[in-house]
């Protein structure tokens, strides 16, 4: 790269520097006072259940803006000898285009509002921005993150560091205290958001930021049985050519019906189960655009359904066996026994990874009686739910049992690297060759590792 165009950007800066000096001390441009509301919180309560008391009040205060000076320094600036020679030479260098002049537009925009709002703002730091708007122009990756208000997850621990670039935290009381233009202030209660999940990474533009906030999401879905869902993110970027910016909110009147908790001893087991995984999640688990989806997906979606659309009890089971049925029968072939086939092959599979397989049996087998009565239009009566209640307490213990079994399942056919019709026949075959038992072990001997260090951790509300 032409080593001229660092320093006329240089000279740009500062000459943008040098006419906003210039226009505030004359009085040409000045700001705009503007009304604000902000919460300002009165009580605040953390604990193993999240956010449980909290209480605001609204207060109104006053802040500068710069809008209309921007706007009118936009225009002086794009008339300057120093903007013309930059974009000349950024010409020279990447060959004539449309984008680069709005490129160059931007550049400004970044300059005049740092030297606006923020008084700490040097001349130091003028060339880490030119540095980052190069790496723009080359598309080379630039930092790029979220900030994420989760549900469905709280934690025992103030922090964890899952992984680089990867923080989990407990809600503070300045994660409430927003502030809104009283103008358009639509807010009227405090969010409650159980943890705080912050993303960051080198890389390019919104959608890759969506789309890392919906894989980390889908793995702490699945380290424990937790309605895990963001309430609101927000996305921001150094990138200057791209900005990235504002608060997005689920839009989806989805419940976190089931929230589980993080304790100091799951820390690193969670350390773990992210470096495991986290390169076996398919972006069809988080991605809208990808329509095709594989079993595992079918069987995630049915398990997430089962988690964060409320409704009758149920509906809720019918969901997770149908994720079960997903990844334990063949597309084609097995139109009978189906009750029986699904409770030997989940009860195998999961007995080979520590559990009961005569519970899961059990409760396999209760629970897709259940699924038969709704998917015919029934419902449970009376009886039969005495029954279950005597027989597990609670209904929902039943669900949660099943979901479990549904998510160590998941898990096992993400990592595993075999073709479905395959494996389900070695898990048949397994139940009377102890050779093809043994080679079952081996295969599921990776996922058994790190398996058998977080099941059966399941805590609700």
């Amino acid at each position: 790269m032409d080593t001229d165009l660092p320093d006329l950007l240089k000279q740009l800066a500062l000459a943008i520097k040098e006419t906003i000096d210039e226009g505030i001390s004359n009085g040409t441009i000045q700001p705009e006072e503007k009304l604000f509301r902000r919460w300002e919180v009165d009580k605040f309560q953390y604990t193993d259940k999240g956010i449980t008391e909290s209480s605001a009040h609204g207060e109104y205060i006053t802040k500068s803006l710069w809008i209309k000076a921007t706007h009118k320094l936009q225009e002086s600036i794009k008339n300057s000898k120093e903007y013309f020679s930059a974009l000349e030479e950024l010409t020279t260098v990447f060959g004539k285009s449309d984008v680069l002049s709005h490129s160059l537009e931007n550049f400004v925009g970044k300059f005049i509002h740092q030297y606006l709002y923020n008084s700490k703002f040097e001349e130091a730091d003028i060339d880490i921005v030119i540095a980052t708007f190069l790496k723009d122009l080359r598309e080379e990756p630039v930092k790029c993150g979220a900030n994420v208000e989760l549900a469905g997850i709280v934690l025992q621990p103030e922090r964890i560091d899952i992984a680089d670039g990867v923080t989990l935290r407990q809600p503070k009381i300045e994660d409430l205290e927003k502030e809104y233009l009283a103008e358009i202030f639509m807010m009227h209660f405090l969010p409650h958001p159980s943890a705080i999940l912050n993303i960051e990474f080198p890389g390019r533009g919104p959608r890759e930021i969506q789309r890392r906030v919906g894989h980390a999401i889908a793995i702490l879905r699945l380290f424990k049985v937790g309605s895990v869902k963001y309430t609101s993110y927000r996305m921001y970027s150094d990138s200057i050519t791209t900005p990235v910016g504002g608060t997005f909110g689920s839009g989806a009147p989805l419940a976190a019906l089931e929230t589980y908790l993080i304790t100091p001893e799951d820390a690193p087991k969670l350390k773990y189960f992210w470096l495991k995984v986290s390169d076996s999640i398919p972006k069809s688990f988080h991605d809208a655009d990808i329509t095709k989806a594989d079993y595992t997906t079918i069987a995630y979606n049915r398990y997430s359904d089962a988690l964060l659309q409320n409704g009758i009890f149920e509906r809720r089971i019918a969901n997770a066996i149908m994720g079960l049925e997903a990844l334990y029968f063949k597309p084609e072939g097995e139109m009978q026994e189906l009750a029986y086939r699904l409770r030997i092959r989940v009860s195998k599979l999961l007995g080979l990874l520590g559990y009961d397989p005569h519970e899961v049996k059990e409760r396999v087998n209760d629970a897709y009686g259940i699924r038969s009565i709704f998917m015919h239009g029934g419902h449970l009566d009376y009886k039969k739910k005495r029954k279950l209640e005597s027989k597990y307490k609670d209904v929902k213990a039943l669900l949660l049992s099943v979901l479990d079994y549904l998510r160590i399942s998941i898990i096992v056919n993400l990592v595993i690297l075999k073709e479905k019709e395959e494996f389900i026949d070695l898990i048949d075959d397994s139940l009377v060759d102890r050779e093809k038992e043994g080679l079952l072990t081996s295969i599921i001997s990776g996922a058994k590792e790190f398996i058998g260090e977080i099941k059966a951790q399941q805590k609700t509300n």
